[in-house]
């Protein structure tokens, strides 16, 4: 039998080949994935940063801004225009069928002669907003018709990262305050559903304005 050595070694050298390859091609994917999820989680970190914290300015000088569509906003809102945190509150987005009456009823405040005339003088609302773009657009109209370039920002923690994104695309000027309201799902599941549906809603906006050729409106 005759061993060709030639052949082997170039079987040899063609496996080495192969293998070198193959070791290169995974560690590039390791790498590649390694870095993918590094900035993942910076910047997830971030998201779950901006909607945990709180600033408290002991200024009047500034308008209080909630916006509707979760649990003890109004209320928060209201409880800081009590404490002259600020000295007007604004409502954004408020359902049209509900009637000022009905805003009293909701803060419990008909009961308090020094909160009604706290509610006349001082709360303002509209209408027109349907989603936290048109929050920021109608609000910043607002502000600029009252000379405020300064808010408290009232919000649930898991929307507050992309509230503040919508006014910093759509109010620049305007320095926000955010001021968080903790959400209490009834388990750990339901609150990592919302905070990954407000992450992939937060990820799709970026997205939307990365493509617009005019991100801003200035009023």
């Amino acid at each position: 039998m005759i061993i060709n050595i030639e052949k082997i070694n170039k079987y040899i050298f063609s496996y080495y080949l192969m293998r070198k390859k193959i070791f290169i091609s995974t560690k590039t994917n390791i790498t590649f994935l390694l870095i993918l999820i590094s900035l993942l989680s910076f910047d997830i970190f971030n998201f779950l940063n901006l909607g945990n914290q709180k600033k408290i300015i002991n200024e009047n000088k500034k308008a209080i801004v909630v916006l509707t569509g979760g649990s003890r906003r109004l209320e928060e809102g209201f409880h800081l225009l009590e404490r002259e945190m600020g000295s007007a509150l604004f409502i954004s987005g408020v359902n049209p069928i509900v009637t000022k009456k009905d805003l009293k009823k909701i803060l419990n405040i008909n009961t308090s002669e020094k909160k009604n005339i706290l509610f006349d003088c001082c709360v303002y609302y509209e209408k027109k907003s349907k989603n936290t773009q048109s929050n920021s657009i109608e609000t910043n109209k607002w502000l600029a018709k009252n000379k405020y370039n300064e808010i408290f920002l009232v919000t649930s923690s898991s929307h507050m990262p992309r509230s503040i994104y919508e006014f910093k695309k759509n109010a620049p000027k305007i320095i926000i305050y955010p001021w968080n309201i903790a959400e209490k799902e009834k388990t750990t599941f339901n609150n990592l559903k919302k905070l990954i549906i407000e992450y992939l809603k937060f990820n799709i906006i970026r997205l939307q304005y990365f493509f617009k050729t005019n991100n801003n409106y200035e009023y």
